[in-house]
């Protein structure tokens, strides 16, 4: 995992780069070990705020300046300046730096 500098975090977020095996239904999942590729990671760039219970999951990079709202799950990447919410989280605005301006995704 890699937290870059200036990240901000509400309370109770989780942070994963791993999951728990599940391949054989007849053996007990605690004892299938983990599963987590080697070069699995989770990336968080500068300056990115994650709210209250954000939870972040697999192999996933959160660019720089994104706002990622409460109660969200990311588990796929999100591009720079972002602002993404929702289970799983999606992005719903990005900021452009020609008009300056906020910009909606539909």
């Amino acid at each position: 995992m890699i937290i870059g500098k200036g990240v901000l975090t509400g309370p109770h977020v989780f942070i994963a780069d791993h999951n728990h095996e599940y391949r054989n239904p007849d053996v007990y999942i605690y004892k299938q070990g983990c599963r987590a590729g080697k070069d699995d990671r989770v990336l968080i760039d500068d300056g990115t705020w994650l709210g209250t219970n954000v939870v972040v999951v697999g192999n996933v990079h959160i660019g720089k300046q994104c706002v990622i709202g409460a109660n969200s799950v990311v588990t796929k990447d999100i591009p720079d300046y972002c602002v993404a919410a929702g289970s799983p989280a999606k992005v719903l605005k990005r900021y452009n730096f020609e008009s300056k301006e906020w910009e909606r995704f539909r």
